[in-house]
């Protein structure tokens, strides 16, 4: 009985292990790949924004093996970050390789289709998260007084809810975009709650402004962020104030490297407490 009895224990530990062990496989982007091949196929493997890429893919397979309003804001997040990454490197870097080119677009317009099938799941949603892609996405009015109601409330506590009305205010109030990404920050624990696009956004906000030594800092803090080098982010064209055939211009970009560290470390300890400057 007692040799039956272990044989038993083994064998129900064993199974055990291999089904920890294969919880984890199945989260490896290999096996993702392996096992359900239509979740990356549609999008070609290139050199352009690898990791938002596998980030993307492991969210697709997420909502697909769970689905839940936390897997679907996850996968719509990470369907806007790689957009967003795609979009950078489609319009600001050249390249004479036309087929790489033409891949970079395949995956760019595969990625707009994706969100589109997505926001057709979740057109009567009264979640203020997805209802800001079905509003930014599909005009929705109804799911846009959904996510105001909620990013606009003063009492607001999900920096996630600001760091998208500020997107929404970026190209018409670039001041009032600042205002938010900035209340945003201050509100987050950690740097795993800002979105990386966040730190390019405020960087090109700055630039386009022409204030470069703002600039200058959060383009430092974006590029310590960007581990994946997957944002053109150039801090030379930065302290020439954005002429590529001028000697640099700024030369205190020490003192501008101190301040970056400094909100950096901020950011880390979740302690941010800086307002947003004025634009000129």
């Amino acid at each position: 009985m007692i040799i039956k009895t272990a044989i038993k224990i083994s064998i129900v530990f064993s199974t055990m292990l291999l089904s920890a062990c294969d919880v984890l496989w199945s989260d490896d982007i290999g096996s993702i790949c392996k096992h359900s091949p239509e979740l990356c196929t549609d999008i070609h493997k290139i050199g352009d924004c690898p990791y938002k890429r596998t980030t993307m893919i492991r969210a697709r397979y997420y909502d697909k093996i769970e689905p839940s309003e936390i897997n679907k804001r996850k996968l719509l997040t990470e369907l806007e970050e790689y957009e967003l990454c795609l979009e950078l490197t489609l319009f600001l870097q050249f390249t004479r390789n036309k087929d790489r080119k033409q891949r970079r677009l395949d995956n760019y317009l595969k990625t707009q289709e994706l969100m589109q099938e997505q926001l057709k799941e979740i057109k009567d949603t009264q979640d203020p998260m997805l209802a800001y892609y079905l509003w930014t996405r599909h005009q929705n009015l109804q799911a846009r007084n959904i996510f105001l109601k909620a990013a606009k409330n003063s009492e607001v506590t999900d920096s996630r809810l600001l760091f998208k009305l500020a997107a929404v205010n970026t190209k018409n109030d670039p001041q009032e975009a600042l205002n938010i990404f900035y209340k945003a920050l201050s509100m987050t624990t950690s740097l795993n709650q800002i979105p990386h696009s966040s730190f390019s956004t405020m960087m090109t906000l700055f630039y386009q402004n022409k204030q470069f030594e703002e600039a200058y800092v959060w383009a430092i803090i974006a590029e310590e962020e960007d581990k994946e080098d997957e944002f053109p982010i150039n801090l030379e064209l930065i302290l020439k104030k954005g002429i590529s055939s001028s000697d640099k211009v700024i030369l205190n970009e020490d003192a501008l490297e101190e301040r970056a560290e400094h909100y950096y470390e901020q950011l880390e300890e979740g302690i941010f407490n800086i307002k947003a400057p004025l634009l000129k």
